[in-house]
């Protein structure tokens, strides 16, 4: 009997156990076996059986949290976008169980290739989080704070009236900004520090080209330096 046969002929439990040692030793970068993890994902992906599929998702979740937490340590506004690292890993298998058609796991040469697409997933998640969390970070600069809430926005050692006098700078620059275009392109480079490229990409349908971009802020940088109102303020 062929190893494949045996393969298909074991149990989920069994293939549960060989996956998790074989696993253990490709990341302690040792000679492995990954044929029962494949097979393991061929039954959850190619037969739809949900069993193998909660049996991936223990196999490998303590991996996709590794990835997640080491994205959520690089960005301190994380908790602006009001999700747990238990809703990223969700929504990164829950992409993989989605996309990752049978087609693609028969052209997939490697587990590796496999962990690759769920690693591609993790990223997916947390980019539109991370979208979420600019866009949330751009609303909180249009509008303020609420009653008895602190700006997010403000650093963590300026006063009341730091605070206040930058609102009050914005809603300035968003008077004189000549539409919404402009005012997202000042605000995203100055408060979000985003590039022209990132800006195309974070506010998409939104700008034509990356030339636009660069228009925008051009126009709007030579009108407030020649604005009386701005000056007053910034002199006080």
């Amino acid at each position: 009997m062929s190893h494949e046969m045996k393969l298909q002929q074991m149990t989920i439990d069994d293939l549960a156990q060989k996956c998790a040692q074989e696993t253990n030793l490709y990341f302690a970068r040792q000679d492995s076996d990954s044929t029962y993890c494949f097979e393991l994902f061929r039954r959850a992906i190619s037969e739809r059986d949900d069993l193998a599929w909660k049996v991936l998702v223990v196999q490998y979740e303590p991996m996709v949290t590794k990835w997640v937490n080491k994205w959520t340590n690089q960005h301190p506004n994380f908790p602006l976008a009001a999700t747990e690292t238990e809703d990223f890993i969700a929504e990164a298998f829950e992409r993989f169980w989605k996309h990752f058609t049978p087609e693609k796991l028969s052209r997939s040469q490697s587990l590796d290739a496999i962990l690759q697409y769920l690693k591609m997933c993790v990223h997916g998640a947390t980019s539109d989080i991370g979208r979420k969390m600019r866009y949330r970070l751009f609303d909180q600069g249009l509008e303020g704070p609420e009653e008895g809430q602190e700006s997010d926005l403000a650093e963590p050692e300026s006063t009341p009236e730091e605070r206040l006098q930058k609102e009050e700078l914005w809603r300035l620059i968003r008077k004189k900004s000549k539409d919404e275009k402009e005012y997202i392109v000042i605000y995203a480079s100055f408060s979000l520090a985003l590039t022209p490229r990132e800006i195309l990409a974070e506010y998409p349908g939104k700008f034509r080209d990356i030339k636009e971009i660069y228009q925008c802020k051009a126009n709007l940088l030579e009108r407030l330096g020649r604005d009386t109102d701005l000056m007053e303020f910034v002199l006080g």
